[in-house]
């Protein structure tokens, strides 16, 4: 779609003169977004085996909290559906509706209230947030018992038909293994496994593929294929402590249930279950997998209502008619709903948690009453101060890439680039934020590629692997441009995000992910930090993982993000010793399609060559699709960092995955917000620049 630079002025005026009045009141319309209701911040102690469950169940209808309401006598509601029927904690949801109703009336949807308290379940016995909640969710006002069974997968279930369930609802099957990990805590019902230990096949026979020690136990705990009470762990000695304990009795054949057994049965999913032995691995890809999750099939905006009690509709009067809501009449979309395993439904809640639960809750609710605007990235950040900031960001954006399409490349490397540079995990970024300007440590996302070299220091800019860097020009415009609009309003490190996003969705004339806004613009910037940051075309997998996991990113986000591959061009001597000199003997990289190399040997003739540059995806390097991982299936990928992630079976199972073009565009989209929030400054750290190359300006 043209937008020719004639119309761009206008554009941009009719962009300043939006109302903010009425941005105020619809700002959050078909958004969600971090923080909305921060009354809820810190506020509860649940049970680990009752809320973080009900969550999924509530998100596999969708996630509207539908599975809240009570029956009425011509609908038999979700909740009592008979997988649903040993479902507890829906007093502490309504306490904690209660006291939200007492301080804002009708303004925190219970679907909120629901997703908040699954993360801040797990998040409680380590004393900090596990995963980032986006909130801005409304209630749905259909719940039908005769969905759950279509929706709930079985614990019998066997591995395509999991693996088509998580499908359904655009999961993969890395969420599925990972969000199996919730089955580390809990208890399953003997009847649910017992077919496992007493007649698997129908010939009174047992689960070959079960540990026999551990059917022996089990058998002393459920003594009949018709026990339907006796509850059993689902992860033997450690079902109270939220850990990966889980996939290392799923190693050695413990798995509860048939399901879980699946998970081995198919190599990818294996792989990814050894991924998981890792601590840390899951507990970071546990909190992604439950972000993707909690927003499927949710209702924003106008749509859905925010219910004064979470079990009732709120009555349907004559002025709601004609608002765009789930009545009756509607279906619920193909995609709502999702799919963690079927049998976390047995956990149960002892009174002793459920009063620490009440005092813990209604305690911190009381102290934290407040809505915490500041000192957070948000959806819409700007629809206040200037409500006209992205338009105008998106505007000049794609005028630019409308008359040089090759723009989206560099825009993408900017960002790239700065995000990657002066990332240290170990560091408290709350401590920086207060420090000297000398302090050895500083955010990634904070736009400090973008300043200039001084007369005693030499700046990002400059170094080697950013010479070749461009669009600051663009950048710089569109900070001219918000200045005369908003002076002193919106960071260059905003801007950078922006841009960086609204260059790949110019092809597809909609935003392909959102960006959370709020980012503050960083005062250090060092040449000499640069190749220790940033990944090099010559890294192997070990060197590529690792740097990735500096800054929080996982196996996963490596993968997807080099698919930004499909788009640009390298230069000759960041590959050519793959063509002439691989291992120093005046060979070629075994790994490299041979057709191929005989191709860019025509084009990059010598070591030497600097100047020339080559294609990254061949024939495809102005559209941005997924055509980088195809190309590199049939090893073809231009760089040795390329060619790596096909020397590790997970990376090189999820490069599989991406062979999907909705696939790849929806992870792309996912990685690039987390890769947009590393290292943050917020509230009053850093600067608001007036130009985004001069500190203090």
């Amino acid at each position: 779609m043209a937008r020719p630079s004639e119309f761009l002025s206008r554009l941009i005026q009719m962009g300043s003169e939006l109302d903010s009045g009425f941005l105020r009141q619809t700002s959050h319309q078909g958004r969600l977004d971090l923080a909305f209701e921060a009354v809820l911040c810190n506020y509860i102690e649940l049970s680990l085996r009752d809320w973080l469950r009900s969550t999924p169940w509530d998100c596999r209808m969708g996630c509207d909290a539908s599975l809240l309401l009570d029956s009425t006598s011509n609908n038999t509601a979700e909740k009592d559906a008979p997988p649903n029927l040993s479902l507890a904690g829906f007093d502490v949801i309504d306490e904690i509706k209660t006291q939200l109703e007492k301080t804002c009336p009708g303004v925190v949807s219970c679907a909120d209230i629901l997703t908040l308290a699954a993360r801040d379940s797990v998040s409680f016995k380590f004393n900090r947030s596990m995963w980032e909640v986006l909130t801005g969710r409304r209630d749905g006002n259909i719940s039908r018992s005769s969905e759950v069974l279509t929706n709930l997968p079985s614990p019998f279930s066997n591995f395509t038909t999991l693996k088509q369930n998580f499908s359904n609802r655009n999961l993969t099957v890395h969420d599925l293994v990972v969000l199996s990990g919730a089955h580390t805590i809990g208890v399953g019902h003997c009847n649910l496994f017992s077919n496992r230990l007493y007649n698997f096949t129908g010939k009174g026979d047992s689960d070959p593929s079960l540990n026999s020690t551990y059917a022996a136990i089990l058998k002393t705990q459920c003594q009949s294929l018709s026990d339907t009470t006796t509850t059993v762990e689902m992860d033997p000695q450690s079902s109270l402590k939220f850990d990966n304990n889980y996939f290392a009795v799923l190693k050695q054949q413990q798995g509860l249930f048939q399901s879980d057994a699946a998970l081995l049965t198919n190599k990818g999913a294996s792989n990814v279950v050894d991924e998981m032995l890792s601590p840390s691995k899951f507990f970071t890809e546990f909190g992604q997998s439950m972000e993707r999750m909690g927003v499927i099939g949710v209702l924003t905006g106008s749509s859905g209502e925010i219910r004064k009690k979470c079990s009732v509709r709120r009555p349907v009067h004559s002025t709601d008619r004609g608002l765009p809501t789930h009545s009756a009449t509607h279906h619920r979309p193909s995609h709502q709903g999702i799919k963690i395993e079927n049998h976390m439904v047995m956990a149960f809640i002892s009174p002793q948690q459920i009063l620490h639960t009440r005092i813990f809750a209604l305690t911190a609710l009381i102290k934290s009453v407040r809505f915490c605007n500041g000192g957070e990235l948000k959806l819409k950040y700007y629809h206040k101060s200037c409500p006209a900031a992205e338009f105008i960001s998106q505007a000049i954006t794609w005028d630019k890439l409308d008359a040089n399409p090759s723009l989206a490349v560099k825009l993408l490397r900017l960002h790239y680039h700065d995000c990657f540079v002066r990332v240290n995990p170990l560091v408290d970024l709350n401590v920086y934020s207060n420090a000297p300007k000398h302090h050895p440590f500083s955010p990634g996302c904070d736009a400090s590629l973008l300043l200039d070299s001084t007369s005693n220091n030499t700046a990002e800019k400059d170094a080697i692997p950013n010479l070749s860097l461009a669009g600051f020009d663009v950048i710089d415009e569109i900070k001219t441009q918000l200045e005369k609009t908003c002076p002193g309003v919106v960071s260059c490190a905003d801007i950078l995000t922006l841009a960086a996003r609204d260059s790949v969705s110019f092809k597809f004339n909609r935003s392909m992910w959102e960006v959370l806004t709020g980012r503050r613009d960083g005062n250090i910037s060092r040449s000499s930090e640069v190749l220790a940051n940033l990944p090099s075309p010559f890294s192997n997998f070990t060197t590529l993982k690792q740097n990735f996991a500096n800054k929080k990113l996982t196996v996963h986000d490596l993968v997807v993000l080099s698919g930004a591959h499909t788009i640009g061009v390298g230069h000759c001597n960041l590959f050519s010793n793959r063509l002439y000199n691989f291992t120093g003997k005046g060979d070629s990289d075994p790994s490299l399609n041979s057709t191929y190399a005989a191709v860019l040997k025509t084009q990059c003739q010598s070591l030497s060559d600097t100047t020339t540059t080559v294609e990254m995806d061949p024939q495809s390097s102005l559209k941005f699709d997924n055509n980088y991982f195809t190309v590199l299936k049939q090893h073809q990928g231009l760089f040795q960092s390329d060619a790596a992630l096909l020397t590790n079976k997970g990376a090189s199972n999820v490069v599989d995955e991406l062979l999907s073009p909705s696939k790849f565009f929806t992870e792309f989209g996912q990685s690039m917000e987390r890769m947009g929030v590393i290292g943050v400054l917020t509230g009053s750290s850093g600067e608001i620049r007036k130009k985004c190359s001069v500190v203090g300006s």
